[in-house]
């Protein structure tokens, strides 16, 4: 998911208008609707440090190089289902995963493996 559309999601899941976001940031609106356009993508650290701390996201995460488990179930203007790559799925699972007790991954492998002979 691109920078441009995780920007928009996360704006419009606040339900804060693009002038609205443009003041607290303190760039014109215009700025706001390029980069939901994808046209153009902040240069300044310090605005991508400020959009990541007002949305209390990562700037991986804005830049697109992590996910949210609502990134799974979001739909893009077109209505079609965002689908994250397999890579992308696996790194959720390990970073879900990591910190359960030994015997919790150990059920999960056997859940795995019993989904896969069920195939």
């Amino acid at each position: 998911m691109s920078f441009a559309i995780r920007l928009k999601k996360l704006r419009e899941e606040r339900n804060i208008r693009q002038e609205d976001l443009a003041s607290i940031l303190n760039i014109s609106r215009q700025a706001v609707s390029n980069y939901e356009q994808g046209t153009r993508i902040p240069k300044d650290e310090k605005l991508l440090i400020m959009l990541a701390d007002f949305f209390d996201v990562s700037i991986d995460y804005l830049l697109g190089r992590d996910l949210h488990k609502s990134d799974i179930n979001y739909l893009n203007d077109k209505g079609e289902k965002y689908r994250p790559s397999k890579e992308v799925l696996l790194k959720m699972l390990y970073k879900e995963a990591k910190d359960l007790p030994e015997e919790l991954i150990e059920n999960l492998i056997i859940l795995i493996e019993t989904i896969k002979r069920s195939r």
